[in-house]
């Protein structure tokens, strides 16, 4: 059994992205979120990061491919917070990491893997 310290009810939900995103995510209930695209996207983005104030971000794929490389090996390194990209409108792209791996990557073991 892992003991993990803090409270995970209590992380926040972070959406930033396309006004379809952002508009589903409120619709179940994330009470923060940005609708901001391109360069403004990547510096709310950048700010999230550093703040630690999210749990996890959620974020475009689209996004995710046009960030600046430093922004990205800053999120591939973090632990906390978790940035989830998911697909747009125009689908899945086939770069993507899934999100069984980011959560591997979170917290250093596979969740679904059986024992």
């Amino acid at each position: 059994m892992i003991a993990m310290t803090g409270d995970i009810t209590k992380e926040k939900i972070v959406v930033l992205g396309d006004s379809t995103l952002v508009n589903g995510f409120r619709l179940a209930g994330v009470t923060e979120h940005y609708t901001l695209e391109g360069r403004e996207a990547e510096e709310k983005l950048a700010e999230l990061m550093g703040s630690g104030s999210a749990g996890v971000i959620i974020v475009t794929e689209q996004l995710m491919e046009e960030i600046d490389w430093r922004l990205k090996k800053k999120i591939e390194a973090a632990a906390k917070p978790v940035v989830v990209a998911v697909p747009s409108m125009k689908g899945p792209m086939s770069q993507a990491e899934s999100l069984r791996e980011l959560v591997k990557r979170a917290l250093g073991f596979d969740l679904m893997k059986k024992q």
